[in-house]
């Protein structure tokens, strides 16, 4: 999966208190990552080919599914099947399970493209020509499809991981700099992991906790979220939460938000988003530096 680096994460904190749409970011970081991997991809069988006298389907699943070299996630992407997909079926990611279902996969693909070649109009032709080095390589209609289905599965594992994971990876990052640019001093502020409740047996956690002046702990949560989103009402009950910090907000979200009494802050089209924090935080009686 994508891997965002320290530049993405600050990029993204600081289009969000700006109130611009962090999004681009993302998106970069997927193509990036996507396109790193095509080009690795096809090296990959430049290379196989310049041991192999011939490419079919079984050298491509000897290359490509049950060689050793690759990681399993590899492996299943190879095969056209994204390993969450695997362990969402299977209840597993083991190496030799995702190794089985990658096999059955990739036959059952290999199958359904070469029937495809009877069908397709005679004056169409599909392939793809690698050259790396003097070396060329020409795939068949069948292996030129097997490799545009990786490419897509792929694609689909990078992004699908990368809108779950920016969420998370930005939270501490967000609020730590709101609460630099406002003033507000490192006592007063606690990003560690916590629990609502010490005496519970599962942790509840949430993203932050801010301290007043009294010594009271509210309780930060952060959602980078499109509108409408349902989940943030359950997020806030299920964690007690004080504080909502959100790129985007409803109207309905508002309303819930307020029936709650949770303070929130929105921060997409937000010139003033530092203003409406320090506002939050005067209401709660946190201290900081104006």
């Amino acid at each position: 999966m994508i891997s965002f680096k320290d530049v993405v994460i600050k990029n993204t904190v600081k289009k969000l208190i700006n109130g611009e749409d962090y999004r681009e970011e993302v998106v970069n970081a997927i193509n990036v990552e996507f396109l790193d991997f095509a080009v690795g991809f096809f090296k990959e069988i430049v290379s196989a080919k310049m041991e192999s006298k011939s490419i079919d389907l079984e050298w491509y699943k000897n290359h490509f599914i049950n060689f050793d070299n690759f990681a399993s996630d590899e492996v299943a992407v190879y095969a056209g099947i994204n390993k969450k997909t695997i362990t969402n079926i299977y209840g597993s990611a083991k190496k030799e399970i995702v190794l089985d279902v990658s096999n059955e996969n990739f036959d059952y693909l290999s199958k359904m493209i070469s029937s495809l070649e009877d069908d397709i109009d005679s004056e169409i032709s599909v392939s793809i020509k690698l050259t790396y080095k003097s070396i060329t390589v020409e795939l068949t209609l069948t292996e030129s499809l097997l490799v545009i289905n990786a490419l897509a599965t792929k694609k689909i594992a990078i992004r699908g991981g990368a809108w779950s994971s920016i969420g998370k990876k930005v939270e501490k990052p967000l609020v730590d700099e709101l609460c630099r640019l406002s003033g507000v001093s490192e006592t007063n502020l606690d990003n560690k992991v916590f629990k609502k409740d010490g005496t519970l047996d599962f942790d509840r956690e949430v993203d932050y906790k801010i301290i007043s002046k009294k010594g009271e702990i509210y309780r930060v949560e952060v959602k980078l979220m499109g509108k409408g989103n349902p989940e943030s009402a359950d997020a806030i009950i299920a964690r007690d939460t004080n504080i909502f910090i959100a790129d985007t907000l409803s109207q309905q979200n508002k309303n819930q938000l307020e029936f709650l009494n949770v303070k929130y802050l929105e921060m997409k089209n937000n010139k003033n988003c530092i203003g409406d924090f320090k506002k939050i935080l005067n209401d709660l009686d946190v201290p900081y530096n104006s």
